[in-house]
């Protein structure tokens, strides 16, 4: 009130009367992840609310809800990058042992109390979405390296050396860890591609979407090199 902000003042009045009608609803003090999850609801609407006016033409009502959403969002937990987030699912992916869109709904379940409140619930499903076929089959293939990698360790009475065997073991399950983490490079260049193909030259998301593409694609030569040289070190024992 004071710096005379009347879209700021405007929206957090909002936020405070959404509060108070969650807390009749619920007959007791909010918690935190109570008022988070008001916010993030109030947030929601105000971006399908931007979708409407889009479609509208309404210009000054788009930037009008942009302008609350900012506000909002500075009461919620920071937001972590495509890159922290994918991984986050590529390892949610394997805990659940998932191999088909079938199993979306437990993939959702961890990656998304993995995030902590650092990605919202769509933009979670969205790179589910993306990575669980990718990495399902990847998993799938990597059973045979697996399984090469137990058949590697010495079992009693055998001539070859307990320390060679498990070096073995070690070097097959590491280049099968390499594997993995390509999903997440591979899928930010493609998420970067995308994203750079609807941006305009001259908006940020232009140069987001093209570090992206240059992360994804130095990240992929160095997981490919390492690979590379995991494979030919096993060749060699």
């Amino acid at each position: 009130m004071k710096a005379k902000d009347s879209a700021t003042l405007s929206t957090l009045r909002l936020l405070l009367s959404a509060l108070k009608n969650k807390k009749i609803d619920v007959q007791h003090e909010l918690s935190d992840t109570e008022v988070q999850d008001v916010i993030k609801m109030q947030v929601k609407q105000l971006k399908d609310s931007i979708v409407s006016f889009e479609a509208g033409d309404r210009p000054e009502m788009v930037t009008s809800a942009q302008t609350e959403i900012t506000v909002l969002e500075k009461y919620l937990p920071a937001q972590i990058s495509d890159v922290a987030l994918h991984t986050i699912v590529v390892a949610a992916i394997a805990e659940s042992g998932a191999t088909s869109k079938a199993d979306m709904g437990k993939v959702m379940g961890i990656a998304v109390k993995a995030a902590a409140g650092g990605a919202d619930g769509a933009r979670v499903k969205n790179i589910v979405m993306q990575l669980l076929p990718v990495v399902a089959l990847i998993l799938i293939g990597g059973a045979t390296p697996f399984t090469e990698a137990l058949a590697a360790i010495p079992l009693a009475g055998e001539d070859f050396g307990v320390d060679a065997g498990y070096i073995e073991l070690g070097l097959r399950l590491t280049r099968v860890l390499i594997l993995w983490l390509g999903v997440p490079a591979i899928t930010l260049i493609i998420h970067g591609g995308f994203q750079y193909m609807v941006s305009s030259a001259r908006d940020e998301e232009h140069v987001s979407a093209f570090g992206k593409i240059t992360q994804g694609f130095f990240a992929t030569i160095i997981i490919a090199t390492l690979f590379t040289v995991m494979t030919i070190v096993l060749q060699q024992l």
